[in-house]
């Protein structure tokens, strides 16, 4: 089984370094490369890049496994979509550091970085990316395809919708809710529910506009 990482750019990188790592203790996949529709190169870090057309044509659905290595919730859902939808299979990367209890579920394509906690009874969607250095408290839920950046911290019984973008060094008070599609902005404290397809920020979070762009870096 080999490993297709979906993005060559910097976080595609960081995963593939977590790859190795779980290689080390696995021995899981014979081989690395990237899938980008776009390379401007043949290899990065001496990882060679496939566009997806060319894992199509080199690869039958039972040979690789996807991981996608991209920063936008919403891209990170498209990809998705494609990838599922010609019958291959998403990657699940988990930290060989990282505990998960019994009581916790984990759907398939969810990476989860070193140094992050994930407690009892916690929901982790499908697609999901979980950031180093996360506190994810337990009964929380996350939606598919959803972001969750360094150190952020969500309390116990929380939530965050589908396509969501926790930034970095964000804390969310117990039972508080981030709907579908929002993003919350580096650092900010969630104290009260965040609705669904707005962007907020401060201490305490307030909606800032609608995330009408749906894009977190532009």
């Amino acid at each position: 089984m080999d490993l297709g990482i979906y993005g060559s750019g910097g976080l595609g990188r960081e995963v593939v370094e977590l790859a190795k790592q779980i290689n080390t203790v696995t021995k899981r996949w014979e081989n690395i490369v990237f899938v980008d529709d776009h390379p401007n190169v043949m290899t990065k870090n001496g990882i060679k890049i496939l566009t997806f057309s060319e894992v199509l044509a080199s690869y039958s659905k039972n040979k690789i496994e996807i991981s996608i290595a991209i920063g936008e919730p919403e891209i990170r859902k498209m990809i998705c979509e494609k990838v599922i939808n010609k019958g291959y299979c998403l990657a699940t990367l988990i930290h060989p550091q990282v505990h998960i209890p019994e009581t916790t579920e984990i759907l398939s394509g969810a990476t989860i970085n070193i140094f992050s906690f994930v407690s009892c009874n916690v929901k982790i969607g499908s697609n999901v990316y979980i950031q180093p250095q996360t506190l994810i408290g337990h009964d929380c839920t996350i939606g598919d395809h959803c972001v969750i950046s360094p150190c952020a911290a969500l309390a116990g019984s929380c939530s965050v919708g589908e396509c969501s973008y926790v930034g970095m060094g964000v804390r969310s008070k117990e039972k508080t809710q981030i709907g579908s599609s929002s993003i919350v902005g580096m650092g900010s404290v969630v104290l009260n529910n965040i609705p669904e397809n707005v962007i907020a920020i401060g201490n305490p979070a307030r909606v800032l506009k609608f995330n009408d762009e749906k894009r977190v870096f532009k």
